[in-house]
């Protein structure tokens, strides 16, 4: 059992992170069916339909982890497609297919350039299982302490905290071929 404000503030995080990793997926669903495609581990036939059943998941998975009734299932959903996720990377890492674009940067994605280079690599896969773990934390029961004002507080500064240090990370990832375009120029 762990305290009641870490649960919500690996929920809130979790929440906001995966909602802002959709937006760019309902954006542009063809930049996120070419990554899939891009990954090569999927028949033809199921990169359309998966393309959209990704982010229609992922969303409805964040969305349910706010209400008690679905935080569950959703807790469930959402670490299983991001360690699917996880082991998509990773087996693309393994093979040395690592020129491709996640379709994972969230809102970064659609900031950047096409002729920003693209890079997979073993940070990616740490940072979707990481993101497996925050949903994962939902599904630990919390202690039964009582909850004052303070922790509310304290839940919602961790919350911004750990959400502005994920798109920090975010943002050095998307800036990794950059760097080392830079460095071996």
């Amino acid at each position: 059992m762990i305290d009641p404000v870490i649960v919500m503030v690996c929920i809130a995080s979790a929440t906001i992170i995966a909602l802002a990793s959709t937006a760019p997926k309902w954006r542009e669903p063809a930049r996120f069916r070419a990554s899939l495609e891009a990954f090569a581990l999927l028949p033809s036939f199921a990169v359309t339909p998966l393309s959209f059943a990704f982010p229609a998941l992922e969303t409805a998975g964040a969305i349910g982890l706010l209400f008690a009734d679905t935080r569950m299932i959703s807790a469930v959903v959402l670490a299983a497609l991001f360690v699917l996720f996880a082991a998509a990377l990773a087996i693309n890492v393994l093979r040395g297919h690592t020129d491709i674009d996640c379709g994972c940067s969230g809102f970064i994605a659609a900031s950047s350039s096409k002729r920003t280079p693209k890079s997979i690599g073993w940070w990616h896969v740490a940072r979707a299982l990481m993101l497996a773990a925050l949903a994962a934390a939902a599904l630990v029961p919390a202690t039964g302490r009582a909850l004052m004002w303070f922790d509310y507080v304290s839940a919602g500064a961790c919350a911004l905290f750990a959400v502005a240090a994920w798109f920090t990370l975010d943002v050095l990832l998307v800036n990794l071929p950059k760097l080392d375009s830079l460095r071996n120029s």
